[in-house]
């Protein structure tokens, strides 16, 4: 019994010293680099913001931007970017009823959210030009 808890912690120890030494690390780093700089989502400066969007942005970084955007340059994001493009694409009027009743990945807000702090969020996602992945 002696001998296999030696030899478990020699093995742990072998483990540790290796993380220590950088594989784990160098692993990461592989990985990471083959993320694109686009990946770290800008958001504009509240002060160049509207009153309106200043509380959209606060919503949308408070309820959205956990899955709409990217937490780390090394993860992606869960949903899509959104952006003043996906409103004109889709429309204001789609946008805040996905926004109200969700889909089946996305929850719906409309017990969260009130219909005046939705138009915010919308007006924010307008405000925003995120730059394009080639």
């Amino acid at each position: 019994m002696r001998f296999l808890t030696i030899i478990f912690c020699g093995l742990w120890l072998a483990a540790l010293t290796g993380a220590q030494n950088g594989e784990p690390a160098r692993k990461e780093e592989s990985r990471t680099a083959t993320r694109s700089p686009v990946d770290v989502v800008p958001l504009p400066s509240i002060k160049t913001l509207t009153a309106s969007q200043a509380a959209g942005k606060k919503f949308f970084v408070q309820r959205c931007s956990v899955c709409h955007l990217p937490g780390l340059p090394s993860y992606s994001a869960y949903g899509p970017l959104l952006d003043a493009t996906v409103v004109s694409d889709r429309g204001d009027r789609a946008v805040r009823d996905q926004i109200i009743h969700g889909t089946a990945r996305m929850p719906g807000f409309q017990y969260t959210l009130s219909a005046a702090e939705i138009d915010q969020i919308v007006d924010y996602l307008k405000s925003l030009d995120l730059p394009k992945k080639d």
